[in-house]
């Protein structure tokens, strides 16, 4: 079943997209299986999210699905349903 899922971008997700959002349709209904969609469109942002080593998401990526964070270790194996929102986010530092 192929399903729809809005993407957000933001900093340098936007800058190498161009977008500040998309709607992509996805044929596997995992993060990873996001993270392939986007990754075949925008191949800049493989350097940005994908560990080639251990061919999974970089560890310091955060995941916020309908606003929220995403915790678990294995979040690239998180299933997604039709309608959902997703945001990456790189680490930032404050102070």
């Amino acid at each position: 079943m192929i399903m729809k899922v809005e993407i957000l971008y933001f900093a340098d997700f936007k800058d190498i997209t161009g977008k500040d959002r998309e709607f992509l349709e996805l044929k596997e209904n995992t993060v990873e299986g996001l993270t392939s969609e986007i990754l075949s469109k925008y191949n800049p942002l493989k350097n940005l999210i994908w560990d080639e080593e251990i061919k999974k998401l970089k560890g310091n990526i955060s995941i916020v699905i309908n606003d929220k964070l995403i915790t678990d270790k294995n979040k690239g194996e998180t299933e997604l349903i039709d309608g959902d929102k997703v945001a990456f986010l790189l680490p930032f530092a404050g102070g």
